[in-house]
């Protein structure tokens, strides 16, 4: 009987260790980030060169894994193109919910105009095939879609808002996202959330996004350098030192197109400089844009409407976007939908030959404000605080019209400008 009463009495512990540790794994499990495993996740395009010939893409596994390919092939009907694979370059990411590695593949020597198939990770792990189009050589129609502060406690309204544009556009070439892409840039379960809401689409089109606030805010209050947008978003590094992957231009098919970084309350003191450095370039960025559009985005406002306005942001960008006549400024940050007169010198012109029409781009997350009212310069003033929207950019050779709509598809406001 002694024999038995140990066995079992044994037998008890070995159980209650085995669920300690189920349930101690269990948490460690839930702690980690999602994109901790050995599969691709998070996949990202963008663009780090000439958008005609070349596709940056992105992803992110588990620390342990350095290996990574992207295999490629030209879609062609009735044909499979050659399959490519081309070996990615890995760099691991300190977060504050633990070590994840990005994997970044730029592709080379593409075709203008042409779609292509690919899929990632490596030969037994592939993911599922997903494709994108390189553009064209120059002119032509395109259009993009544009989303304002995507920022959220949670991103399923992000998500609606997304999939939603997307499927109601699913010619559209890319899309931008204004800043204060999550409410906390430094927390990395929120841009898990993030891109877990953009499945579906961010792997097909290239997402050219823009640095917010809300990318500069770290846990227990402090401010910090958008590390781990610029981690994760392979961007043009032809901006100034100090701010590239933050402050780049690109160009597609005849338009131009220029991001700045507005957050001098909170960067400055990392980088003391740089309005004046983004001033210097923007300058020079402009003046050798030789393509018929120019468009500027940023996410704090020069023209707000917001009750206190960005003085700083004013003086230092504006005189130099309207001296070089850039077309359109898409801002952000105040969650509302608006468009204002053609600018010059902070005066309402009488057409857009004249000046620089400021848009403001709403909300695409479920953050609002209802203190944000309509100004003076205000051609057009929506406040979306029933649901978010979104906008459409279409270019036409010498037509550029944009149309805003609610998250449903409802019209909000449709206008064109004609050179």
């Amino acid at each position: 009987m002694l024999i038995k009463k140990k066995v079992l009495n044994n037998l008890f512990v070995f159980i209650l260790i085995v669920g300690v540790l189920t349930v101690s794994l269990a948490t460690i499990a839930s702690t980690m980030p999602v994109a901790a495993k050995d599969v691709p996740s998070h996949i990202i395009l963008t663009w780090t060169g000439d958008a005609r010939t070349t596709q940056t893409i992105t992803w992110q596994t588990d620390a342990n894994t350095q290996d990574g390919q992207v295999q490629y092939w030209e879609v062609r009907p009735g044909h499979l193109g050659e399959q490519i694979n081309l070996a990615a370059q890995v760099k691991t990411v300190v977060s504050n919910k633990g070590e994840f590695n990005v994997h970044t593949a730029t592709i080379t020597g593409l075709k203008p105009g042409t779609r292509y198939a690919y899929r990632i990770g490596i030969p037994g792990t592939w993911s599922q095939q997903a494709h994108f189009a390189t553009a064209p050589v120059t002119g032509g129609e395109f259009k993009f879609l544009v989303f304002g502060d995507s920022q959220s406690i949670n991103y399923d309204t992000w998500r609606t808002t997304l999939h939603n544009a997307y499927q109601a556009n699913l010619d559209t070439a890319f899309f931008i996202n204004m800043g204060d892409l999550i409410d906390m840039g430094q927390d990395y379960s929120q841009w898990d959330a993030w891109f877990n809401a953009t499945q579906g689409v961010l792997e097909n089109i290239p997402c050219m996004p823009v640095v917010g606030n809300h990318e500069t805010y770290a846990p227990e209050r402090r401010l910090a350098m958008p590390t781990l947008f610029t981690d994760q978003f392979k961007l043009p590094m032809n901006g100034p030192e100090g701010l590239k992957g933050q402050v780049y231009s690109f160009n597609y098919a005849d338009v131009h197109f220029v991001m700045l970084d507005t957050q001098i309350d909170e960067e400055g003191r990392f980088v003391p400089d740089m309005l004046e450095k983004q001033k210097h370039w923007l300058e020079e960025d402009l003046a050798t844009a030789g393509e018929k559009w120019k468009l500027v985005f940023v996410h704090k406002a020069p023209y707000n409407n917001k009750p206190n306005g960005n003085p700083t942001i004013r003086t230092g960008f504006a005189p130099i976007i309207e001296k070089y006549h850039a077309d359109l400024v898409f801002t952000a940050h105040d969650h509302v939908y608006a468009h204002t007169y053609p600018m010059y010198n902070g005066m309402a012109v009488e057409n857009p030959t004249k000046g620089t029409i400021y848009v403001a781009t709403g909300r695409s997350g479920s953050k609002t404000y209802s203190t944000s009212i309509a100004k003076e310069w205000d051609d057009f003033f929506y406040n979306p605080l029933d649901e978010p929207n979104y906008l459409t950019v279409e270019v036409n050779d010498n037509i550029l019209t944009v149309t805003a709509y609610r998250q449903n598809g409802g019209l909000i406001d449709k206008w064109s400008i004609v050179k």
